[in-house]
């Protein structure tokens, strides 16, 4: 069952977070870094698996976005001119809403239904100043509480991240340092343990993150990172270290088109969890994976106020451990999403397809183990004032499974409103 697949875009507890350096700035591209838990739960036969502002003088709400996320044209030299005078350039934004999930706590067995309130809180400070230099402080919080969930009741998600980065303006190369904290704190039915109803679980994961960014041409960026992460979770035995090398290369078809790929090496090792043997027995030494992954990705914008862009990525990744391979698998995914802006009125569409394909571990039937996962994120938004916005969100998740274990569905329906300045 998938545990940890959070969305910043959703108010329901599936949040994914895309970080990316500023194209200009720093000259990192598409890195796609996701907040993933891409480990197997060895005691549960559960996966924690792998699992995006206001006018603020020079920089717009598409600049703002691109220096966290990327994933938009770059933005004409012009528009982005930095001031000789150094000066801290801000924004922040606010969020709060009602709703209601189905299955907050994701079960498998116990369905258990809650409406909640939620409230959000963006905020991001950028130091302008020297062309060839830049900084930034980024800030997201996020947290709901459960009318009818008593022993359950909060649950959420604080994520601060800071870079530095150094782009001479005569020069085609760049780099700088990235560093990162995510706080998670979440309720899930292991009902099927024979655990108490639900749990809580919580992490603190750190990260440091050097990056080198070369331009290979007027249209094509080339990037490479090296990720160095400490999880801690209120179970010792989850704790872990990992490391991630991911390099990416976009390249500007046009005006309208642009591809987008990636590859990356993850490992993880286990400060205290065992290694298993094929049929899930443990052996002696802590487990240890390692993770390789490709992607690729087709991206459209256009002024058309009814398509103002699509796009569409495919990935493929493959997970091996030291000892029996009872964790190994394949994941084959693809999302297709679609925006719109009609007037006051806009719009996203996600859909998403995962398929897992285990090499060794069974289920009780003795069959190997499978699982897809859908999901589905719709997001419609109304601009009230210049700084107001009203928003309703459905977050839709079906997992299948030829083990009961991994088999769930949940809704979360939410509606609300936004402040930015």
């Amino acid at each position: 069952m998938t545990l940890y697949f959070i969305k910043l875009r959703n108010g329901a507890f599936l949040f994914v977070l895309l970080f990316q350096s500023f194209l200009y700035c720093s000259g990192q591209i598409d890195q796609d870094l996701e907040i993933e838990h891409s480990h197997e739960n060895v005691d549960s036969e559960r996966n924690f698996s792998e699992t995006e502002e206001q006018e603020v003088n020079l920089l717009t709400d598409d600049e703002l976005n691109q220096l966290l996320f990327g994933d938009i044209p770059e933005v004409p030299k012009e528009e982005i001119t930095i001031s000789k005078t150094k000066q801290w350039l801000h924004s922040i934004s606010a969020s709060t809403g009602v709703g209601f999930s189905d299955n907050p706590m994701f079960g498998p067995y116990t369905r258990k239904s809650s409406g909640f309130a939620e409230l959000g809180l963006e905020s991001f400070v950028l130091r302008q100043g020297n062309p060839d230099y830049l900084s930034y402080l980024y800030l997201y919080g996020e947290g709901k509480r459960f009318f009818d969930l008593p022993k359950n009741k909060l649950s959420g998600l604080v994520l601060v991240q800071a870079e530095h980065s150094y782009k001479p303006q005569d020069s085609k190369f760049s780099l700088g340092m990235k560093g990162r904290h995510i706080y998670f704190d979440q309720a899930f039915d292991f009902s099927d343990l024979g655990l108490p109803f639900s749990m809580q679980v919580q992490s603190n994961k750190s990260e440091i993150i050097p990056h080198l960014g070369y331009r290979i041409s007027p249209h094509t960026k080339f990037a490479i990172e090296w990720t160095r992460g400490i999880e801690k979770y209120d179970n010792p035995s989850e704790n872990n270290q990992d490391q991630k090398l991911q390099s990416s290369i976009e390249w500007e078809y046009n005006d309208d088109y642009t591809w987008k790929g990636k590859a990356f090496y993850h490992i993880l090792e286990y400060d205290e969890r065992k290694r298993k043997d094929r049929d899930g027995n443990n052996l002696n030494g802590n487990l240890k994976t390692s993770k390789l992954g490709v992607g690729i990705g087709l991206e459209r914008e256009s002024q058309l106020p009814w398509v103002r862009s699509i796009e569409l990525k495919v990935r493929h990744e493959q997970l091996s451990d030291n000892a029996g391979a009872y964790y190994d698998y394949q994941k084959t995914g693809a999302k297709i999403s679609h925006e719109m802006e009609v007037g006051d009125w806009s719009s996203s569409l996600e859909l998403g397809l995962t398929n897992y394909r285990y090499q060794v571990r069974k289920v009780s039937s003795g069959m190997i183990l499978g699982r897809q996962s859908y999901t589905l994120d719709l997001h419609l938004n109304r601009q009230i004032t210049s700084s107001w916005k009203s928003y309703l969100k459905w977050g839709y998740e079906n997992d299948r499974s030829n083990s009961l274990d991994y088999q769930y569905y949940t809704n979360f329906w939410s509606f609300g409103l936004a402040w930015e300045k």
